[in-house]
């Protein structure tokens, strides 16, 4: 019984009412787990709060000064010494409080912080909606920053999203809130606020936009204003009026939700044309950032690029890091800057009336060869900052300037060419896998060339067929690939499984386009040893708080030295006779160049009537062992009969004088020539090849056997005289038509740089000699010794030309003047 009644009694316990002890076991599970709940809460409080302190401790310093007027950007160049001040744009037409009308205050406070007066420096209330709007919409839907979080954070803080800086944003909006007051902390935000095109505070911003104080905007235009800095640079009604209207819109509807005007005044507003009081300004008219020097704007523009790429830098907007004190310290020569641009904007350098004209424009870069520094820059004829391209900057087709990198580059560094290697030429030739033909620039075959003569004179085809062997025997990437080591990177979203053609290696082509600043850095890698440099303006930044910010750039070996060392000594050929520069004396200075040009395709010849040899863009590339320099001269407008295109040799060589000048200016002349490696041995008299190379062994192999069939020769051969007396009529009958054909061969070598009509954006050499110049050559018949000798560019050949070449340098040196 008593077995049975336990039993019942647990049967009962389970199956009936609960007694006390089980609802004081659920109660203490409760308590238990609020319990906890509260430590975890006080611990997460404690450690925040010391979080909170250490984060607040290392807030920039409370400093009056700041939150009175903004600290303009310091440029100094390369000797640390300072070049200008970037004031950030227009001068700042501060406004009073007490002065300024309701209306304005009233739209600020509507779309930024609506009830600015009523909470302290955070408002918890619009806090909290906020955090529930970003867990229901997503991170970042909606911001809780307060007027006074504001302020501090555009005066001491970046617009980094951290959990310190916001930390210290809390903070510095409470001392602020303790040592100012409301109306004191709303006309500071006023006065620090941007308006796009480096405008500042709400007074000029209305007069900048609209021409008027503050008290004579009507509705409408107060609304645009005060919503505008949300996003300056989109809602600029200069850029987009239709937006800038949508943001005046918002505000006027977050005014009516406010109840800070009535439905009336909504109405009327909301009708109102926000442009019909808008200040006409042209693009040259509207405000900038540019410094107040302007020889130094188009390296200012690269400086602020760099600037905006560094992860310090990067989550601020540009006016206002460049408004936060900072000393920029640059790689400039402020003297080579001001000359370049200055020389530039010169109209009255050219002779000839059409690069006078507005059509004419030129850019140009210069680094240091060893470093890659950004010693200069041109971004174009008086270049603004804002309103302009930076021509420098801008991608065009960049003509035989790309031999180098797509043909001969490639031959040396694969498949160790010498420059002596031999290309068949040809009068017309058609490119694997096309149905056109290309042709030289004289439109002549020049029989057997060596690639240092195929190079110097700039011939298309030669290049095309060096360009096809290497892909063939190398692989199709590798000419591509080649070139992006030197950062000519030819792959884009758009085009990047587009092989490459013979029109690449010629310049021409809608992908095959870079600037001049990339120009120069894939020069500057030959005269480095064959180390790409990127360039770089900016060393290092010093922040307004003592902070040193460095400044890097990539660096790395592109090439083999002795590629670089083999094109160099090619590329010094463009300035001597038969050269694609032959014109431009270079003296004194141990520098080699490369020329390019591009024509236009048939459809734009046909349409403005435009000569054959008619070309756009003109080029010419070159550097010595201290400077690099690239220039681009262009016209932005097409005209019929050629009238803004680059017609003849004379105008085809335009570039060529500018760039003489600026390097014969800038040079030190201390006699640094190119250092050869220990990889690169000379072979044939003046010619190079690579140590250690197929084609060098079988060159030393030639030499032994002809040195041994030299000893060989029996002696009675050579006393003879019998058979000397029947040989020389013989070789003289032999090469009589011959010396009679090779005044017109020395003629056909001159440069002429004229296009081959069947090839789109194409360039052929433009540095040909007029007929009236080449009629010294062709009167002074060379003899067949001589003939021999200049085909082998033995030094005889220099003999044979010299006195010709003088001439037309004599000659375009003074037009040029």
């Amino acid at each position: 019984m008593e077995q049975n009644y336990k039993r019942t009694k647990r049967k009962n316990a389970g199956n009936g009412t609960p007694k006390k002890g089980g609802q004081r076991s659920r109660a203490s599970l409760i308590k238990r787990v609020l319990l906890w709940m509260v430590l975890i809460g006080l611990i997460f409080l404690v450690v925040g709060s010391f979080l909170f302190a250490y984060y607040a401790s290392k807030s920039p310093a409370f400093s009056e000064e700041k939150l009175k007027d903004p600290i303009p950007a310091k440029i100094y160049d390369k000797d640390d010494e300072l070049v200008t001040t970037l004031y950030g744009g227009q001068k700042r037409e501060l406004t009073d409080i007490d002065e300024t009308p309701e209306h304005v205050t009233d739209a600020i406070l509507a779309v930024e912080d609506n009830r600015f007066y009523e909470h302290g420096a955070i408002d918890f209330v619009r806090l909290g909606a906020a955090v529930l709007n970003n867990v229901t919409d997503g991170f970042g839907s909606q911001g809780a920053s307060t007027i006074t979080q504001q302020v501090v954070k555009r005066v001491f803080l970046t617009e980094e999203k951290t959990l310190e800086r916001k930390a210290q944003e809390a903070y510095l909006a409470y001392r602020l809130e303790q040592e100012y007051s409301k109306d004191e902390i709303l006309e500071m935000y006023m006065n620090k606020i941007y308006y796009s095109d480096g405008i500042y505070g709400i007074r000029t911003a209305s007069l900048y936009y609209f021409d008027k104080e503050l008290e004579a905007l009507n509705l409408a235009e107060t609304a645009y204003l005060a919503g505008l800095p949300q996003l300056p640079n989109r809602y600029n009604l200069y850029v987009d009026p239709e937006l800038g209207t949508r943001r005046a819109h918002t505000v006027l509807n977050l005014m009516l939700h406010h109840e800070r005007i009535t439905e009336a005044e909504y109405n009327e507003a909301i009708n109102t044309d926000i442009t019909a009081n808008l200040v006409a300004r042209s693009e040259d008219e509207r405000a900038s950032n540019e410094p107040e020097d302007p020889e130094y704007a188009s390296y200012i523009n690269v400086v602020k690029q760099e600037l905006q790429t560094n992860d310090k830098f990067r989550n601020m907007e540009l006016g206002e890091a460049l408004a936060s004190g900072l000393s920029i310290y640059t790689n400039m020569d402020s003297g080579v800057q001001s000359q370049l641009q200055t020389m530039v904007n010169d109209r009255d350098y050219y002779y000839n009336p059409k690069f006078k004209s507005e059509h004419f424009n030129l850019a140009s870069t210069i680094l240091d060869t060893e470093t890659g520094n950004l010693v200069a820059i041109s971004g174009g004829r008086d270049y603004r900052e804002v309103v302009m391209h930076n021509q420098a900057l801008v991608e065009r087709n960049v003509g035989s300037t790309m031999k180098p990198f797509l043909a001969y580059g490639p031959a040396i560094e694969h498949l160790e060419w010498r420059t002596d290697q031999t290309i068949e030429d040809e009068a017309e030739y058609q490119p694997e896998g096309f149905d056109n033909e290309i042709y030289n620039y004289d439109m002549q075959d020049h029989g057997e060339v060596t690639m240092r003569d195929a190079l110097r004179q700039s011939l298309n085809i030669p290049a095309v067929k060096t360009f096809e062997t290497v892909m063939e025997e190398e692989g199709e990437n590798t000419p591509e690939e080649f070139a992006e080591s030197v950062g000519l990177d030819y792959s884009t979203e758009e085009e990047e499984d587009l092989p490459l053609t013979f029109n690449d290696v010629l310049g021409g082509g809608d992908h095959s386009r870079f600037t001049p600043l990339q120009m120069a850095e894939a020069y500057a890698t030959l005269g480095n040893g064959g180390t790409y440099n990127e360039a770089q303006a900016i060393r290092h930044v010093v922040t307004d708080e003592g902070e040193t910010v460095e400044f890097e750039h990539e660096s790395e070996k592109a090439m083999e030295d002795y590629t670089a060392y083999m094109l160099t000594d090619m590329l010094k050929g463009t300035f001597e006779p038969y050269g694609s520069a032959d014109y431009i004396p270079m003296n004194g200075l141990n520098i080699a160049a490369k020329t390019g040009t591009t024509s236009y395709g048939d459809e734009l010849k046909e349409e403005y009537n435009l000569p054959d040899n008619a070309a756009k863009d003109a080029w010419i590339v070159g550097y010595t062992p201290e400077y690099t320099m690239s220039l681009w001269t262009g016209f932005t407008a097409n005209e019929e009969g050629g009238d803004t295109s680059f017609v003849g040799a004379d105008e085809h060589i335009t570039p060529q004088w500018f760039f003489r000048d600026i390097m014969q200016s800038i040079s030190t002349y201390n006699g640094q020539d190119f250092e050869r490696p220990d990889s690169v041995v000379e072979v044939n008299g003046d010619e190079l090849s690579v140590r250690g190379s197929e084609s060098l062994q079988t060159y030393e192999n030639e030499q032994r056997q002809q040195r041994n069939t030299q000893r060989q020769q029996p002696e009675e051969d050579i006393d003879e005289p019998n058979q000397v007396i029947t040989e020389e009529p013989e070789e003289t009958t032999e090469t009589e038509p011959a010396t009679e054909e090779q005044p017109e061969e020395e003629t056909t070598e001159e440069p002429t740089e004229e296009e081959a009509p069947t090839i789109e954006e194409t360039e052929e050499p433009t540095e040909a000699p007029t007929e009236e110049e080449t009629e010294p050559a062709t009167e002074e018949a060379p003899t067949t010794e001589e003939t021999e000798e200049a085909e082998t560019d033995e030094p005889a050949s220099e003999e044979t030309t010299e006195e010709p070449a003088e001439e037309p340098v004599e000659e375009e040196t003074d037009e040029a003047a």
